[in-house]
């Protein structure tokens, strides 16, 4: 994740507070706490941390099995979740939906345990490389496109954004035979053409 979406996921959050009778978020594909709070300590800033001064009590979900992982649980299987349906007044799915092979049923599992009345929030990545982890499928959907995998009479939409990333530091040289075709991430930003991402805050109606 990069800061600046992690920037763009802080102030979204403001916008919704936890139900009393339902606190919980389904942080899904949460990685370790390691990672969240070394190797990206801005998702423990922005996100994590601000949602537990709200009042949120954020659960952790990934495929693997590790510390800091409160469930383990494949999002991309259709079983997934059939314990959890209805569970959660937030869930959490960044950086996700180009690295599956069904899109369309890990949507569905996203609203399967979303509570009625509560939060998905989405970022999907726009302009960016392939990064493979271990697939990536190419989807590089623009904000309306991420919500037209939605039933419109389920969803409304809160927020939606395309956040450019201005940070000159994901801007590096590769290794390459042709030593300008290596610094062409460099080149792009010196040009202004930035990595985008693409950012939804949807409520399930």
């Amino acid at each position: 994740m990069f800061i600046e979406e992690s920037e763009w996921i802080k102030s979204v959050l403001k916008k919704i507070k936890p139900y009393p009778s339902n606190n919980k978020v389904g942080n899904l594909g949460s990685s370790s706490e390691e990672f969240r709070k070394v190797y990206q300590p801005h998702i423990q800033k922005n996100i994590i941390e601000v949602l537990e001064n709200d009042g949120w009590n954020v659960i952790h979900i990934d495929f693997k099995n590790d510390n800091g992982v409160d469930i383990v649980g494949d999002l991309t299987q259709k079983n997934f979740g059939d314990n959890l349906k209805n569970e959660y007044a937030l869930t959490i799915c960044t950086n996700m939906l180009e690295h599956v092979l069904d899109i369309p049923l890990v949507v569905n599992n996203l609203m399967k345990i979303t509570a009625e009345g509560g939060y998905i929030l989405l970022t999907v990545p726009y302009k960016y490389k392939i990064h493979y982890d271990p697939i990536d499928n190419g989807f590089r959907p623009t904000p309306d496109e991420i919500i037209q995998l939605f039933t419109p009479q389920k969803i409304e939409v809160i927020d939606k954004t395309i956040i450019s990333i201005k940070d000159k530091s994901y801007y590096r040289e590769k290794k390459s035979k042709f030593p300008l075709w290596g610094k062409r991430e460099i080149f792009a930003y010196q040009l202004g053409i930035y990595f985008k991402v693409s950012g939804v805050l949807l409520k399930k109606i």
